[in-house]
């Protein structure tokens, strides 16, 4: 059977597939840079469209982590789990973070990003050590 799809087999496909989809990154975080390039770095990200309303820096760290994210997944599939693991770290602390303040590294971020950060750091998490740790647990079984 020829299947369009099919789920990820190892913690590296999972890494990979991971990776590949912060390219959404990417053209999220290219997106808000274009916009705030044409009205200015002062502007609101409230005026922004749905799912674009961050401010300049978020606009950049989501851009950089993307390019990182997807160099990995396309061209150095050797070291996405690693990139994986610190991006990890880096989105739990926004989360954590974010559950009690509204800026935090310099960023201004609301509920609705800070909803957002918890899911994308906890499939993470799961993804970068969980997954190590049932492979050890397993093969010491």
């Amino acid at each position: 059977m020829n299947t369009l799809f099919k789920l990820p087999s190892s913690q590296q496909d999972w890494v990979l597939l991971y990776c590949k989809v912060m390219t959404l990154f990417v053209l999220q975080g290219l997106a808000i840079l274009v916009i705030y390039g044409m009205r200015g770095f002062d502007t609101s990200p409230d005026s922004l469209p749905q799912g674009l309303r961050l401010d300049p820096m978020h606009g950049v760290i989501h851009f950089v982590t993307g390019l990182i994210g997807t160099y990995f997944a396309f061209w150095r599939p050797s070291g996405a789990l690693m990139f994986l693991r610190i991006f990890t770290v880096f989105y739990l602390g926004l989360a954590i973070f974010g559950t009690f303040t509204d800026i935090h590294f310099g960023l201004q971020l609301e509920l609705e990003e800070n909803l957002f950060h918890w899911p994308l750091a906890l499939a993470a998490a799961a993804i970068a050590f969980g997954m190590s740790f049932l492979t050890k647990k397993s093969a010491g079984a």
